[in-house]
């Protein structure tokens, strides 16, 4: 839900931005909710892989005796970064080609979930370059998630950027401290901008349909997220 609010956020700032979900199994609720975003697109322009079953495709992999083509997966997200929307204002040049400013790489499963034999998401990450953004429910326990997390992240020469927590709709009683734990226990970190909270949206928050307004409604948090990433439109940072 997060990397479709925040695309469309971008979006509507001017900023030139696709967001992708390389690998799904399970259901294509994820795959939905970023075309919806970002209309226009197939499932072919925003997926590499996927699968019914509810299985990552490591499993799949070991089920089917069939390899993931995991160098394939790291070649389409790259070639992700070629036009897409409308709009010369929301597209950088490089090499004389336009190409959207910002590539939003969605995971699955968490940064160790493995993708193929020997790969993890973790691998994903560090083939692309991503700077990495840590998203998990604020509720008891994502403390200690949190920070293996970053911790796994970092061993493995990954950049953290941002932790976002998201709020529940029936917070537990570790949720006033969550994030000032977070920030107390991670360690010092070159380019990390911070934890963020994320507001409970509601029961059809994740509605393909209502995301311009559930962007919208969460904007003051995703303009600080923009601004922490230093993410702005043609016309400057994005109110």
């Amino acid at each position: 839900m997060f990397s479709g609010l925040f695309t469309q956020y971008l979006m509507d700032c001017g900023v030139g931005v696709r967001a992708v979900k390389p690998f799904c199994s399970g259901g294509k609720a994820d795959i939905e909710f970023l075309q919806a975003a970002q209309s226009g697109l197939g499932h072919e322009d925003l997926n590499f892989w996927y699968s019914d079953e509810p299985i990552s495709p490591a499993a799949w992999e070991m089920r089917h005796g069939q390899a993931v083509d995991f160098e394939g997966a790291v070649d389409w997200v790259k070639s992700r970064q070629w036009p897409v929307g409308s709009g010369k204002a929301s597209l950088q040049v490089a090499g004389g080609s336009p190409q959207p400013s910002v590539l939003l790489v969605e995971g699955v499963g968490g940064l160790l979930a493995p993708l193929a034999k020997g790969k993890t998401v973790a691998s994903l990450g560090q083939a692309i370059g991503v700077q990495l953004v840590v998203v998990a429910p604020n509720r008891v326990g994502v403390v200690n998630q949190v920070l293996l997390t970053v911790e796994a992240a970092t061993k493995r020469g990954l950049k953290v950027a941002l932790v976002v927590l998201m709020e529940q709709k029936e917070p537990d009683d570790s949720v006033p401290e969550n994030a000032d734990l977070i920030r107390q226990n991670l360690p010092e970190m070159t380019g990390f901008k911070g934890v963020i909270e994320f507001p409970y949206l509601g029961p059809d928050a994740s509605g393909p349909s209502l995301i311009p307004v559930h962007a919208n409604e969460a904007g003051k948090v995703l303009s600080q997220v923009a601004e922490l990433l230093a993410l702005s439109g043609p016309s400057g940072p994005c109110d």
